[in-house]
């Protein structure tokens, strides 16, 4: 028996074209309000975790080191390393204001047969580091890395966790990061002892860029942990004014690169989503205008045959939030798996850490994004009905004619 709870249904069955074409606007929408969003709130993820990960307040690196970047450290693709006298660590920690000066080894493995594939080599010192303990204990709990020993980031591959090669010396795997989004994820974690093996390793196949290293006395990097209440650039003005020889980074430059990067993506973001928001909803009003137009005759015999107008509005407003109800689930659907599974380009695309957002998260932004799609739903309607309401029956009856 025909109602009018299903006539809404009907409708919809009933002209395939028209309700897939609004689906799909409302889709698009969706997908660009929701994959908007959450790429935003993803870039922002990876910023605040590639900042916690970082550990220091400070960096000091070797004056010579010209092709080091330290915001490209953090989020560039290329490996990098170079060296300096590990006597450099001293005189960093006789600085008044540090609280803390850990040193750090690098090494870039080659793309050769002699390694298992192109990383970041970090060596760390285990008496005084701060910043990659913790996060190992974080990781995997308690662990005392050992020589030829070592954990890798969450990109890089391991076939076979006792077979890890690097330079041709055999390496044990024995644990690997979670995601932080940026080049943290590609590299390898090993004490100094492992790495100085590593680098005479390099040296011997020629697959080094220096020539000779006395790797016994060599270090890469200063990390520094400044004293509390201390002021962190007064305390690296006046390393950089003591320690003769080094760069010195403070991590709030390394990464108000990266944040200024992420607010002119999120700016133009929002700009493309109030965009095809906008002219979404233009489309979808102009379609609802017109259905409504071409049904005005069916709609003045539901009036004629007793149903009020708010009878009909919630025909059409039913009508408009089931089809913006399915577009937005689709719309929803189809950008997070997108999201999801090309993460990996997502973050060579635009250069910045980018994690995928937290599950809560996602599940804000896609309610919200829902949310949004209903209030389309409705405005279009109400501007659709605004016409068949000035109308009497008899006069929709005629223009039907």
């Amino acid at each position: 028996m025909l109602s009018l709870a299903r006539l809404p249904w009907m409708n919809l069955r009933g002209y395939p074209v028209r309700t897939g074409t609004l689906v799909v606007f409302s889709m698009l929408m969706t997908m660009a309000m929701f994959g908007g969003t959450m790429l935003v709130s993803g870039i922002d993820r990876g910023l605040r975790t590639v900042e916690s990960r970082l550990g220091a307040d400070i960096m000091v690196t070797p004056a010579d080191a010209d092709d080091f970047d330290p915001q490209a450290f953090l989020v560039g693709a290329e490996p990098s390393y170079f060296y300096m006298d590990e006597a450099t660590r001293d005189q960093v920690a006789a600085i008044d204001g540090v609280e803390a000066a850990s040193a750090q080894l690098f090494l870039a493995t080659a793309r050769a047969s002699c390694c298992s594939g192109r990383y970041q080599v970090i060596a760390f010192d285990p008496a005084t580091d701060f910043t990659i303990q913790p996060w190992i204990s974080d990781t995997v709990g308690a662990l005392d890395l050992g020589d030829m020993e070592v954990i890798v980031g969450a990109n890089v591959g391991v076939a076979d966790p006792e077979n890890f090669s690097l330079f041709g010396n055999k390496l044990r795997v024995v644990a690997q990061f979670d995601t932080t989004g940026s080049t943290l994820d590609n590299a390898v974690y090993a004490n100094f002892d492992t790495a100085r093996i590593l680098i005479d390793s390099s040296l011997d196949k020629g697959l080094n860029k220096y020539t000779t290293l006395d790797t016994g006395h060599i270090i890469s990097s200063v990390m520094v942990r400044v004293a509390p209440g201390r002021d962190v650039d007064a305390v690296a003005a006046d390393i950089r004014a003591s320690v003769p020889g080094v760069n010195v980074t403070t991590s709030t430059t390394m990464v108000s690169g990266i944040a200024r990067s992420l607010e002119a993506t999120s700016r133009t973001v929002t700009v493309l989503v109030a965009l095809v928001w906008g002219v979404g909803l233009a489309m979808i009003t102009l379609i609802f205008v017109m259905m409504i137009v071409e049904r005005k005759r069916e709609f003045g015999t539901l009036i004629a045959l007793g149903a009020h107008k708010g009878q009909v509005s919630r025909i059409v407003v039913s009508e408009a939030v089931a089809v913006n109800a399915v577009g937005a689930g689709l719309g929803v659907l189809v950008s997070g798996v997108l999201i999801t599974s090309f993460s990996g380009l997502v973050r060579q695309t635009i250069g910045l850490g980018f994690l995928i957002p937290s599950l809560p998260v996602i599940a804000g932004l896609a309610a919200g994004a829902v949310a949004a799609m209903g209030l389309v739903a409705l405005v279009s309607s109400w501007i659709a009905l605004r016409a068949l309401n000035t109308a009497d029956a008899s006069a929709l009856l005629k223009e039907g004619e």
